[in-house]
């Protein structure tokens, strides 16, 4: 420990290490507060099992800080592999809540496979796109990164878990760029799902502008970039067929689905059911004002009328009882993990190592881009828990583990 604390303080890492814990403390005050009230004496002492997986996390933090480094490179596909396979068997005797099959009981302990699998593709992307002796120029060279991605994302699909399968699309993105891809090109990979995002959004508000807006923009950059003529042709053909079919196939769901998928978009559609959650969270933040109602005197959250609000709606307790000072410095707080993750990006001397400190940065930066456009009703509600806040073993745990591969990569940024 104290080579590390010299380390540490040599390579300037202080700081990631400071805020981590800071966000760690403050999701335990805060868990302590949204469980606090009788009205949820269901939870029971859930701060006190917050603090002992924090303690846990701690050890692993500075365990995967001190690691020899290329252990990451040697294990990155067994790592990969094993977490698949717990991913699979999880669907057979996985925990069952609600319908949702995502965790493994072990006694009183939960585990979550598709926590750590976030981190298993991390590595192995990395791995292979560092591996990688051509660029990125040609469409085969993205076949097999898909394919890693895409195969977690179909067992976290089977749970189901729409929200936590968004964040391997978004790791994959930016490491691809990281890796050498052109915009242009990813681009052109996500165009079919804008093209059905823009189609629904004519459907839903009959507003035109936004697919009118991207048909111009996918017109313009192929212009661009002139790509051969066969690519356009597949381009044109798929988003044609997409365009085509979503009007067709929003009309063959029937009446209650077509409701559901409204209610994801529109919360106020439904507020007694999907929309009870984003509304009560949004009277929360609001009723917060400058400086909140003060610890434990939230109302919204000592009455409970918020769902998850030592989980999913952590953020949201925050904001009522210590007000925009107190959730402006929260995301004070992530900027400086996400400038220092990105620091160390471009620091390292190994494609490897950079392209780990990048998907990492990615995961954390999307958690909180999406939940706390969550509370605020910016973003639908997906249940992705907010990193180092919210409650959860499986969650803190990794987020933490996410630190010390950054801190890894910083103190040996000359040896990568």
């Amino acid at each position: 420990m104290p080579a590390l604390a010299t380390q540490l303080k040599r390579h300037g890492d202080l700081l990631l290490v400071l805020v981590s814990l800071l966000l760690v403390a403050s999701g335990i005050v805060a868990i302590y507060s949204a469980s606090h009230h009788t009205g949820v004496e269901r939870l029971g002492n859930i701060y006190l099992k917050q603090i002992l997986w924090a303690a846990l996390a701690l050890v692993l933090t500075f365990g995967v800080a001190l690691m020899p480094y290329r252990i990451f490179y040697a294990l990155a596909i067994v790592f990969y592999g094993g977490m698949l396979l717990l991913l699979l068997a999880v669907l057979i005797p996985g925990q069952n809540s609600g319908g949702a099959h995502r965790w493994f009981a072990l006694g009183p302990v939960h585990f979550q496979p598709s926590e750590w699998a976030k981190i298993a593709v991390v590595l192995v992307l990395a791995r292979v796109l560092s591996d990688r002796k051509r660029t990125l120029e040609k469409s085969r060279a993205f076949i097999l990164p898909f394919v890693l991605v895409l195969l977690p994302v179909i067992f976290i699909l089977r749970q189901p878990d729409l929200g936590t399968a968004l964040v391997f699309a978004v790791i994959l993105f930016p490491m691809l760029y990281w890796a050498g891809a052109r915009l242009s090109t990813l681009f052109f990979i996500l165009s079919p799902l804008l093209n059905l995002v823009c189609a629904l959004l004519w459907i839903l508000s009959n507003h035109y502008l936004p697919w009118g807006l991207f048909v111009a923009f996918l017109i313009g950059i192929i212009f661009l970039t002139r790509p051969h003529l066969f690519s356009i042709v597949v381009l044109a053909a798929i988003n044609l067929g997409v365009g085509i079919a979503t009007p067709f196939f929003w009309g063959r769901l029937h009446t209650y689905q077509q409701n559901r998928i409204v209610a994801f978009l529109n919360p106020e559609f439904d507020p007694l059911r999907a929309g009870y959650q984003i509304i009560q969270s949004k009277v929360a933040i609001g009723s917060g004002g400058l400086f909140g109602k003060g610890f434990l005197d939230g109302t919204q959250t000592q009455l409970a009328f918020l769902p998850a609000q030592h989980t999913d709606f952590i953020f949201s307790v925050i904001g009522e009882e210590l007000g925009f000072v107190g959730v402006s410095l929260v995301l004070i707080a992530f900027m400086i993990l996400i400038w220092r993750g990105l620091a160390i990006a471009t620091t390292v001397k190994s494609p490897f190592a950079s392209l780990i400190a990048v998907g990492l940065v990615s995961i954390l930066a999307f958690h909180v881009f999406v939940n706390v456009g969550m509370t605020v009703g910016l973003m639908p509600v997906t249940g992705l828990p907010l990193p180092f806040l919210s409650y959860g073993g499986s969650s803190l745990t990794v987020n933490m583990i996410l630190i010390g591969l950054l801190l890894n990569l910083s103190i040996n940024r000359h040896e990568y």
